[in-house]
């Protein structure tokens, strides 16, 4: 078939796939011309994060957890067949030296249990997702937890973070046990970022 420039603007007689390789660039597309369900599987769709720069601290009963405030995240995925990729770094210390700290991850005021991005607790062993021991009270550890979780929703969906310190310590977010007032005691930040990928 012949191509035909029409007295319109539109072409006739186009195959698709029959323009040369290069003469659509990206800034020819309109936007939203590509949909996320047009992607391939793997890609990501989108990316938010939270920083937390404040301090927080939590006095644990035994080894228990609870949320650091302000250390959240909401997403609202585009497909329910989409994964979620959590990464969450969390700078963390106690007002004990050589005690323990962890944390673990929750999806929508829920604990992401073993095989979602938490160990499995054995006998009195309690599960987390990270954990580190302090060498001293005016030190920090940096806690790391990263999980692919599949939410299965298409609505907003809340990923956070709890902390906890063994033997009724106290666990402190983004400064040290001691907190002195000096240039050589720092104070951190933590984050939590969440990313939509493709299936």
């Amino acid at each position: 078939m012949a191509i035909t420039i029409n007295g319109t603007g539109s072409i006739t007689g186009l195959t698709a796939g029959g323009l040369p390789d290069g003469s659509v660039t990206s800034a020819d597309l309109a936007t939203g011309a590509i949909t996320s369900g047009a992607l391939p599987a793997g890609s990501i769709l989108q990316v938010v994060q939270t920083v937390k720069t404040d301090t927080f601290s939590r006095t644990s009963s035994g080894s228990d957890y609870g949320e650091i405030t302000g250390l959240s995240v909401s997403i609202t995925p585009a497909s329910t067949s989409n994964k979620i990729l959590i990464i969450a770094r969390v700078s963390a210390s106690s007002g004990t030296a050589s005690s323990r700290m962890a944390i673990r991850l929750t999806a929508a005021g829920s604990v992401i249990t073993a095989y979602q991005g938490s160990g499995t607790g054995a006998g009195s062993r309690t599960s987390a997702a990270s954990s580190s021991e302090l060498d001293g009270t005016n030190a920090e550890v940096e806690l790391t937890a990263t999980y692919l979780h599949s939410p299965s929703t298409t609505s907003s969906i809340t990923y956070a973070v709890q902390g906890s310190a063994e033997g009724n310590q106290t666990f402190y977010c983004n400064r040290s046990g001691t907190d002195s007032d000096s240039a050589s005691v720092y104070r951190t930040c933590s984050s939590i970022i969440v990313m939509e990928v493709a299936a």
